[in-house]
């Protein structure tokens, strides 16, 4: 079986390209409305890379559990147990 993580790994490398767009960027403290829409901006953008690497995170849980419905029971005593109940 091939394990594919091709989503995975675009994935990663988008939040890795915005990660380092934002890394060492300045949040402006002013009182201007100038300053809050980019600091509403800074939130959104910190969610949706939370956001990324959750999807990633999920991305490979699902090639994992893939692999694992193709894996032999004979190398897993305890995944028989439940099927002979």
């Amino acid at each position: 079986m091939e394990i594919d993580l091709h989503a995975a790994i675009e994935t990663t490398e988008e939040l890795l390209a915005r990660l380092r767009e934002l890394h060492r960027v300045e949040a402006d403290d002013a009182p201007t409305r100038a300053a809050r829409r980019q600091r509403v901006e800074l939130t959104r953008t910190l969610l949706y890379l939370a956001h990324l690497g959750d999807r990633a995170r999920v991305q490979v849980m699902d090639t994992y559990f893939s692999f694992k419905k193709g894996a032999d029971p004979v190398e897993e005593p305890w995944a028989g147990a439940a099927d002979e109940r």
